[in-house]
């Protein structure tokens, strides 16, 4: 029996899913939430290519049984409509990810190990698909999505403006959301509407405080340049291939 990958790609800086993939009714989002989600998601699928600096830190035991990443330092790089890469440095060891419009590629430097699995062809399915199959999602995959008010807003069932908020100098529209088995926030700079931070909170199943992931954007470069080498993401020579288990 082949590895299971799951642990490792949750060791890798990718998140428990933040939407449910299932069709729903519109979110019930007030008028200001959806005036800024709106400009935000304009901006970010206006760009052709994107380059993202991300920290990431999730609550101790996160996903109970699995091993995940406490802290993930990291960058995105993103081709639209089909092309993404990311490095990352984290607690457990350097990892990558990538997406080429057919597969996606997934590699533990730390373990040895990696895994290719088939995807549709752009960014967006890929990320459906992901979910749908292992619950999974990239790293800030919903901001670098084609289109990210759409994949942010899957499942949701409410969104209010709570106020504004400094993210690391900047001035932000704090916007907060529920769906089912989970509450996150999203922090949305007031000037040039690109993303700070998200943050997920889902209740502790085992009777503890809640269990958080907050993801903070470091680095924004919307059109910036990139080569085929900065969204290559290749198997190291000696690598073992895993399988990743799906859901069902």
């Amino acid at each position: 029996m082949k590895p299971n990958l799951l642990c490792s790609l949750l060791a890798l800086g990718v998140a428990a899913v933040l939407s449910s993939c299932s069709s729903t009714p519109t979110a019930n989002l007030d008028a200001k939430t959806d005036a800024v989600l709106g400009a935000m998601s304009s901006k970010l699928a206006a760009a052709k290519t994107l380059r993202v600096g991300v920290t990431r830190k999730a609550s101790p035991g996160f996903n109970v049984g699995m091993v995940v990443a406490e802290a993930v330092n990291g960058t995105v790089v993103v081709q639209r409509p089909n092309r993404l890469a990311a490095q990352l440095k984290t607690s457990e060891g350097a990892r990558a990810i990538g997406f080429d419009g057919g597969n996606l590629t997934v590699v533990d430097h730390a373990a040895g190990t990696h895994s290719v699995v088939k995807a549709p062809s752009d960014i967006d399915s890929a990320l459906r698909s992901i979910q749908r199959t292992y619950g999974l999602t990239p790293l800030v995959g919903e901001l670098i999505a084609n289109n990210p008010r759409a994949i942010l807003l899957q499942g949701v069932k409410t969104g209010k403006h709570t106020g504004t908020e400094s993210i690391n100098g900047v001035e932000c529209d704090r916007m907060a959301f529920t769906q089912e088995g989970l509450a996150w926030q999203l922090w949305v700079a007031t000037g040039d509407k690109l993303p700070r931070r998200i943050s997920l909170t889902y209740p502790n199943g085992e009777g503890g405080a809640p269990l958080v992931m907050t993801a903070t954007i470091t680095k924004w470069e919307l059109d910036a340049s990139v080569s085929a080498a900065d969204l290559t993401v290749s198997t190291p020579a000696g690598s073992r291939a895993v399988e990743m288990i799906p859901l069902e």
